[in-house]
């Protein structure tokens, strides 16, 4: 019988997948389902902005981690980014603010941190994007599935079901998987401040489809801009 010795080419490569595994269960699976708990439990503007503090979670770990040169411009303008996500999700509408319960405010909360870790350490692990990604997106299917048995899925047609799989091939697929490529070449995570233009990104597909856009949307998508160039700069310096 083969022995192999506890820093043999076989252990560290178990020990790699075994990362890349947890790696992409927690910022694929564990991120989604507390958004999506945190979506049923409070107004989604809420939660979407609570969602939206996973970039400033990295910044702060950048900044603590990475050692810039000017740590304190840095977080002012991963904080100015995130207000202007507030104000571009927001629009200026007259909002009740904290109408959710608890239990929502913690998984969207949760969500972030799931996605800013991702964020983290999909850049650290020399490991292809699928190998993260699949198994994890397996086992999100085979959760969602007993989760539909559980709430009654015999009300689901066949319309909400491609729906279902476009989402998550879709969007959610893709979006992850070119996400996991640009950080993995990123090595650092200093890319997570894009993930600001997200909103909008959406904002101006709204405004395309119709949607008339407020000066406090605008004002908040120059906020966004103007944080990602600044960050992008200073990163380029260090």
């Amino acid at each position: 019988m083969q022995r192999f010795s506890p820093d043999s080419p076989a252990q560290g490569e178990k020990g790699r997948s075994t990362q890349a595994y947890a790696v992409g269960f927690i910022g694929l699976v564990g991120t989604m389902v507390l958004q999506y708990i945190a979506f049923a439990s409070m107004p989604v503007i809420e939660a979407n902005l609570v969602a939206y503090t996973w970039p400033l979670m990295v910044a702060a770990a950048i900044i603590l981690l990475g050692r810039p040169r000017r740590p304190l411009l840095l977080g002012l303008t991963a904080a100015l980014g995130f207000a202007g996500v507030a104000l571009v999700i927001s629009g200026g509408r007259a909002h009740a603010w904290l109408e959710g319960s608890l239990v929502g405010y913690c998984a969207a909360f949760g969500s972030a941190l799931c996605m800013a870790f991702y964020s983290l350490a999909v850049g650290r692990l020399a490991v292809p994007p699928d190998r993260l990604l699949l198994p994890s997106a397996l086992i999100g299917v085979t959760l969602t599935f007993a989760w539909c048995l559980h709430d009654g899925a015999a009300g689901l047609g066949g319309m909400h079901l491609l729906f279902g799989l476009y989402l998550g091939a879709g969007p959610m697929g893709l979006g992850y998987y070119f996400w996991s490529r640009a950080l993995s070449l990123d090595q650092g995570g200093r890319l997570a401040v894009v993930a600001y233009l997200t909103p909008i990104a959406s904002t101006l597909l709204l405004a395309l489809s119709g949607e008339s856009l407020s000066m406090t949307a605008v004002a908040g998508a120059v906020l966004v801009i103007g944080s990602c160039i600044a960050v992008g700069i200073e990163r380029s310096e260090v």
